[in-house]
């Protein structure tokens, strides 16, 4: 607003709205752009319905500033003053002159902490303001219970480790003078410390999309991010963090790029770090032209240690996560046969190895008809070295007849050399495939490149851990 035009396109439009027709008449031409501020927003207090011009002024300027921090906290004030608040409006007002006067905004991804549990608030990213924070836990449409943003505000002001702790003393007192707080909420769904018992998994998908076509050799490709809870004795999950999409980089690129985005994450390093042990599962959705990439040689922390040696790391189809209109009764049905499976002497005796040469790829679905509890699929030949048409049956054997896992070594070698060294670890049942994998790689560190414990490919389709809100175009809003 410091701009003379700016100030007049602004005003331009607000008198052609309805809710402040001809405002401009009166204070066009000041040049000084405190002075002019202050006669606008003296004028609009003058109106008969100054809040009706108050939101005339916000939606010009989303139309001429949309980029402009300051309008989030014009969107907060304008709320504030057309609906409940958990506070009464001139004190509410208070609040957003304290927080909008710290010396140190808090750093988006910080606030997250201070949601309180059970909040309704869904896919943050992480980058939110505190302003855009607060707008979306104000603005609960047909829900007037604003507690929530009383919680949050109580929170932010009484964590000691808010570096603007010492500032936010007046916001405490205020709050504290109004005796409107509320009992000290539980930790926030997005803290760290939320479900880190042995009680819950820590999943975290890494999401990787093509931008070029499938058959450019080095394509560019683009990466998000998101972590979640899941019950250890599985069930559905909660989203608890998400990180936003990166610039394109090359296939080439992959692990060095996806790696380095991946350690720039802190909240994700705090949740990781916080976890208890084992909890702790790496999925990557994949499209069909990376389903063999060694997802499991990325890293994500300062000593550059592949992820796949300490955590377990699979990967996922892309196209069946993101696909709503496949069936996914034969999928769950498939899975509830993997969970339910008891000890056995010898689990992996209950992989199957279909045949799958071009004459006998067409043979895939009748084979598995026949095999309803068949959950998990070996393959001879890798996936990315099938023939199409055995490629594509195998697509059809998870799109259509569900078969949620899937296993292959990336090299050339026989079957019977994969199921050698995961036997070496006795698994007594297929949902130990990702531990028994990841026991594989760490044993196989010294091995080369060409020892197949470095080369095993496992993609663990769990139904119940999808969010459909990944492709929402509301990140963030609540639900």
């Amino acid at each position: 607003m410091s701009r003379l035009d700016f100030r007049h396109n602004v005003l331009e439009e607000m008198a052609q709205d309805t809710r402040s027709v001809g405002i401009n008449s009166d204070i066009w031409e000041i040049g000084e752009p405190r002075a002019h501020l202050r006669k606008i927003l003296q004028t609009i207090c003058s109106r008969p319905d100054p809040h009706r011009v108050l939101e005339s002024l916000r939606d010009a300027l989303r139309s001429h500033a949309p980029w402009d921090r300051e309008l989030q906290w014009l969107e907060l004030t304008v709320l504030a003053l057309g609906r409940p608040m958990p506070l009464p409006t001139d004190n509410f007002v208070q609040v957003i002159d304290i927080l909008r006067a710290l010396s140190t905004p808090p750093r988006p991804a910080q606030l997250l902490r201070y949601l309180p549990s059970g909040s309704h608030l869904t896919l943050l990213t992480g980058e939110e303001t505190l302003p855009e924070i607060m707008v979306r836990l104000a603005d609960r449409r047909g829900n007037q219970d604003n507690g929530e943003l009383l919680d949050f505000l109580q929170a932010f002001s009484t964590h000691t480790d808010a570096p603007q702790h010492r500032e936010l003393a007046t916001l405490r007192a205020l709050l504290d003078g109004l005796n409107l707080l509320r009992p000290a909420p539980g930790p926030s769904l997005y803290s760290p410390a939320h479900g880190n018992g042995a009680d819950s998994r820590l999943i975290i998908q890494v999401r990787v999309e093509a931008e070029d076509a499938e058959h450019i050799d080095d394509g560019r490709y683009q990466l998000q991010a998101a972590y979640y809870r899941q019950p250890v004795p599985g069930g559905p999950i909660q989203l608890i963090g998400a990180l936003g999409r990166t610039e394109s980089f090359r296939k080439s690129e992959l692990i060095g790029v996806g790696s380095a985005r991946l350690a720039g994450w802190s909240e994700l390093a705090r949740a990781v770090r916080g976890a208890a042990p084992h909890t702790v599962r790496i999925e990557f959705l994949l499209p069909r032209s990376l389903l063999g990439h060694p997802a499991e040689l990325w890293s994500a922390g300062a000593s550059h240690r592949p992820l796949g040696h300490h955590h377990p790391v699979v990967v996922r189809s892309l196209e069946r996560y993101t696909d709503a209109w496949l069936d996914v009764e034969p999928w769950r049905e498939r899975w509830s046969h993997l969970q339910a499976q008891g000890p056995e002497a010898d689990a992996l005796d209950r992989i199957g190895w279909p045949q799958l040469d071009n004459a006998e790829a067409t043979s895939l679905a009748p084979w598995l008809a026949e095999q309803p509890g068949l959950a998990c699929i070996g393959l001879e030949t890798p996936y990315d070295g099938l023939h199409p048409d055995a490629r594509a049956a195998v697509d059809d054997a998870m799109f259509t007849d569900g078969v949620p896992v899937l296993l292959w070594q990336r090299g050339p070698g026989e079957a019977s050399e994969l199921l050698k060294v995961l036997r070496e670890h006795s698994p007594s049942r297929l949902a130990e495939l990702p531990t028994t994998v990841l026991k594989c790689r760490r044993n196989g560190r010294a091995g080369g490149s060409t020892d197949v414990r470095n080369n095993i490919t496992l993609l663990w389709d769990d139904p119940d851990c999808v969010d459909p809100e990944q492709d929402s175009p509301y990140m963030g809003m609540a639900r």
